[in-house]
């Protein structure tokens, strides 16, 4: 018990204070999250991305089992999601019928992780910097998955995937990736001081403001309802999900930091790009916003656990 207490203090009061920062800013000050998160978007979280993959000593093998066991990872728990909610729809009462709006959120929320804002920082505290660098990869690998199958589940099929596949060619993060990737493949170690430390300063930046960011976005939840959908959803984000990720971990012969930071983000809490996807594309907003927040609010704890069993060699 004192383990577990003291993991939750090291590991997550850090993060979660971070993010009270941000709640506060939104609720006294009415500080606009947009603004911030299209900085993250443009700037901090494309430095993140280059400067740990530049300075990091992953082989390229390495980077492709990681990204394509994500891939592979957030299509599985997607498969087992779908076939769980369509039990529940056949179970709930009549007068409880699960429409098509909330099936599509649900199940989008259960395959979109926080990878990012709780994630990097969360695999950081952890596990140190090497596994961020995992982390980096498995956050993009689950964004290139959240942009193209996410806008597919949430249109019930009517998005165009070409259209997706744009979008995430759009991202910045992917050609901060494909930059750092190319420099290695060329040899080249070094950069201009000018430059490695522009990179680094911006890099350092980007976990502290993601966790801001977050508080900003939860700052405006409300309160949850739904249970039979927000609970099933959750239980698969914050519980199945690990655990189908120490199957693939297995799979994948990861071990070290790269199976921690593949386990551990695979724990992470429903994404804000749930909310963003339920207004594109008109499903339910009131359920993505819930989902969000339980999720958020229950996975210190799950995340604790997991912790411990991961630094403890028990799973």
């Amino acid at each position: 018990m004192l383990a577990l207490l003291n993991i939750f203090v090291d590991n997550m009061i850090p993060v979660l204070a971070i993010a009270a920062v941000g709640i506060v800013l939104r609720r006294r000050l009415h500080v606009d999250p947009a603004m911030v998160s299209r900085m993250m978007f443009y700037v901090f979280a494309p430095a993140l991305a280059f400067d740990a993959v530049f300075t990091s000593d992953i082989s390229g093998g390495d980077f492709l089992r990681v990204y394509l066991g994500t891939l592979a990872l957030m299509a599985a728990v997607g498969a087992i999601a779908f076939l769980v909610l369509r039990g529940l729809h056949a179970a709930v009462p009549a007068r409880d019928t699960i429409n098509s709006r909330e099936f599509a959120t649900a199940l989008v929320a259960t395959f979109v992780f926080n990878g990012a804002n709780f994630g990097l920082s969360i695999v950081s505290f952890a596990f140190g910097a090497e596994a961020l660098t995992y982390a980096v990869i498995i956050y993009i690998a689950g964004s290139t998955v959240a942009w193209t199958l996410g806008p597919y589940v949430s249109s019930g099929g009517a998005a165009s995937m070409l259209k997706s596949i744009k979008s995430v060619l759009r991202t910045p993060v992917v050609y901060a990736l494909a930059l750092a990737l190319a420099l290695k493949a060329a040899g080249i170690s070094d950069l201009p001081p000018a430059l490695s430390r522009t990179s680094q300063l911006l890099a350092d930046a980007s976990i502290p403001l993601m966790l801001v960011l977050l508080g900003l976005q939860l700052g405006g939840f409300r309160k949850p309802d739904r249970w039979p959908l927000l609970l099933t959803g959750t239980a698969i984000r914050l519980l199945l999900a690990p655990l189908i990720a120490i199957a693939g971990a297995a799979l994948l012969n990861l071990d070290g930091a790269a199976r921690a930071a593949f386990i551990l983000q695979a724990g992470m809490p429903t994404a804000v790009l749930t909310l963003i996807l339920a207004y594109e594309f008109d499903t339910d907003r009131e359920l993505a916003l819930n989902l969000i927040m339980t999720t958020t609010l229950l996975s210190p704890i799950s995340l604790t656990l997991l912790i411990y069993l991961l630094q403890n060699n028990i799973v």
